[in-house]
């Protein structure tokens, strides 16, 4: 028996499990191809920073990156060298960490240089934790948390990308030419916005 047939005759066993007597329970009005999805899939725990992921301003692929990153699913070379994918563990963009998404991500010199240009930019203090989380629990108008939200994972991109890169074909761009490149990003975001409090005009009349 192939493994594809096992795997379906192991749902069609567990989609049992949602009939009593005929009636379909996880749907008053009966079974629908939505509610069957809905039971067969893996249920995870609702975390707190969902909505702060997908409701930012950010671009979608850096969204997607973030949420990669949030879930411990980037294949870093700490990562690779436990499967022997490398030869070593070392952070290709400093050369002297363990490349662990901790470190690429919040320790590096490299990518933290990166973050203190952007958030000196936009007057903020440097995240001391998950930027995503970090910015979550200020207390800012929520017009400067989808901003702020949106530079921090812009940061990850823009760290991520030429890292990727780098590896190929052995060239790293500046921090200062990707904090130039991610501030053009933020600005063409905030010339979107419909501002309303005072508050949010007065700082973005300081970083515009």
């Amino acid at each position: 028996m192939s493994w594809n047939w096992k795997a379906i005759c192991k749902i069609k066993d567990e989609f049992k499990n949602g009939y009593v007597n005929g009636n379909w329970l996880a749907e008053k009005g009966g079974y629908t191809i939505r509610s069957g999805y809905d039971w067969i899939r893996y249920k995870e725990h609702k975390v707190g920073w969902a909505k702060l992921l997908w409701k930012s301003w950010a671009i979608p692929k850096h969204k997607f990156l973030s949420w990669l990153i949030l879930r411990n699913a980037i294949n870093v070379k700490a990562k690779l060298y436990k499967h022997g994918v490398c030869q070593d563990e070392i952070c290709y963009l400093c050369n002297t960490g363990q490349e662990t998404i901790e470190h690429v991500f919040q320790s590096c010199e490299y990518a933290s240089l990166v973050m203190v240009g952007v958030c000196d930019s936009l007057h903020i203090p440097i995240p001391t934790v998950n930027g995503i989380i970090w910015i979550g629990r200020r207390q800012w108008s929520s017009l400067k948390k989808r901003i702020c939200l949106a530079a921090v994972m812009a940061v990850y991109y823009a760290v991520w990308q030429p890292l990727n890169q780098a590896r190929m074909d052995g060239i790293l761009l500046t921090p200062s030419v990707l904090v130039q490149q991610i501030q053009q990003i933020l600005k063409s975001r905030m010339l979107s916005c419909k501002v309303v409090a005072n508050v949010d005009v007065n700082w973005m009349s300081t970083i515009m």
